[in-house]
């Protein structure tokens, strides 16, 4: 799964090679698959490097807006610095609103204010794409530094289609996919616990390009993953309880009321 973290201190490094990403490319193909034939103009909010606007773009009039300026270099449609929070548009500007590998981003007091202000652009319809119950304390890492912790992506929010659509209250979902790769059932807390705080063990980093939240650090490579026995463990919980493996990525188009 291919994740970033939001613009708090800038991995410039990042932006310009999501594009070829599996996992971005399936995006693409499946909005496009779900926005309705009535949609001309759309808005594509927290945008990036463009790594979805520009595809949408062959089809649409698409505007990305990112609180990147490196990253909306890489944008080739009609682009915007702005924060997602205070968007530049008047109500009811695009016949569509996106926001694709965002909000899951957002503090309780960003979110809010990011969700009425996709919601007021919107002039008919918003298509929204979140992690879909991930298990948030699982993905945890330790900075080896500071020995701040935190999500290794920055994700600080669950989304299922029920509380997703209670975020959007003026518009009515009518179409719901949950897609992508399999990711394992919730970890029991208490074997969480004992990996986190008794063993030192944190979700493994590799590849997955972590900063710290707190001191800037980016170098991860010291760190202790989770022990096999914790694993066997985990394995053996979740075939006792017959939990299956859901797939990462939630999207839900909805429609608003008349």
């Amino acid at each position: 799964m291919t994740e970033i973290q939001p613009n708090r201190m800038e991995r410039t490094e990042l932006w310009g090679g999501l594009k070829d990403a599996h996992d971005i490319r399936a995006k693409a193909r499946i909005f496009g698959q779900m926005i309705p034939d009535d949609v001309h103009s759309i808005v594509d909010v927290g945008c990036g490097d463009g790594a979805i606007t520009n595809t949408l773009g062959e089809r649409w009039a698409v505007t990305g807006v990112d609180s990147s300026s490196t990253a909306l270099a890489h944008v080739s449609v009609d682009s915007l610095l702005a924060d997602a929070c205070n968007l530049p548009f008047a109500d009811a500007s695009f016949d569509l609103a996106l926001s694709s590998q965002m909000v899951e981003h957002l503090d309780d007091s960003s979110y809010p204010a990011a969700m009425a202000e996709l919601r007021r652009v919107a002039r008919r319809y918003l298509l929204i794409s979140v992690p879909y119950r991930e298990d948030l304390g699982m993905r945890m890492v330790r900075c080896p530094r500071c020995r701040h912790h935190q999500h290794v992506w920055g994700h600080v929010r669950r989304f299922t289609p029920e509380s997703l659509a209670r975020d959007i209250p003026e518009f009515e979902p009518i179409d719901v996919r949950i897609f992508g790769d399999v990711q394992d059932p919730p970890w029991p807390r208490p074997l969480l616990w004992m990996v986190h705080r008794g063993f030192g063990g944190w979700y493994g980093s590799a590849g997955q390009n972590p900063q710290c939240e707190r001191c800037g650090n980016t170098d991860f490579s010291g760190l202790r993953g989770f022990p096999l026995t914790a694993w066997r463990l985990k394995e053996t919980a979740d075939r006792i309880g017959r939990r299956p493996r859901l797939p990462y990525w939630l999207a839900v188009l909805a429609r608003r009321g008349r």
